[in-house]
């Protein structure tokens, strides 16, 4: 596939000059951030899929869940106010 943009020309400056400075022509080099940018880019379902996944395998139920969750979220903020945080 071939796509053409337009950069703004003191981006293009800086494209040139990081390509040049790691041995890429500017292709290669754009490539090669295009696709580092694309798998950083995991949706928040992804990123939390292991999470949930386990939650699910434990048989809590989501009010167990929930009640779990505010039970620490409390203890934090209590150890918190407590220290002067």
């Amino acid at each position: 596939m071939s796509v053409t943009i337009n950069l703004p020309a003191e981006l293009e400056r800086s494209v040139r000059q990081h390509a040049a400075r790691t041995g890429q022509d500017v292709s290669e080099f754009v490539l090669q951030a295009v696709k580092e940018k694309v798998a950083k880019a995991c949706s928040f379902d992804e990123v939390c899929a292991p999470f949930a996944e386990a939650v699910a395998a434990s048989g809590v139920s989501d009010r167990e869940f929930d009640h779990f969750f505010e039970q620490v979220r409390d203890e934090v903020w209590h150890e918190k106010e407590g220290s002067g945080a």
